[in-house]
């Protein structure tokens, strides 16, 4: 998650359009990290499950921050 709140830092500092290459950028490593995350086996373990979850969420909500700023 320490990936994932650098990420909120420069979603908070753009400035501009969803054309912009740094938009491109910030949108394509946001969903990197939520590929990475679906690629975690909880082996059946709530703890894991739960934690994955709440990371998605918060990588999800990052993500619609960006394309809200990006109109």
């Amino acid at each position: 998650m320490g990936e994932a709140e650098q990420l909120e830092q420069e979603v908070d500092e753009f400035v501009g359009k969803k054309t912009d290459k740094s938009y491109r950028l910030l949108e394509e490593m946001l969903t990197k990290l939520l590929l990475e995350l679906d690629s975690i086996e909880t082996g059946g373990q709530d703890s894991v499950r739960q934690a994955r979850k709440e990371s998605v969420h918060r990588i999800q909500a990052i993500l619609e921050k960006l394309e809200r700023k990006g109109l």
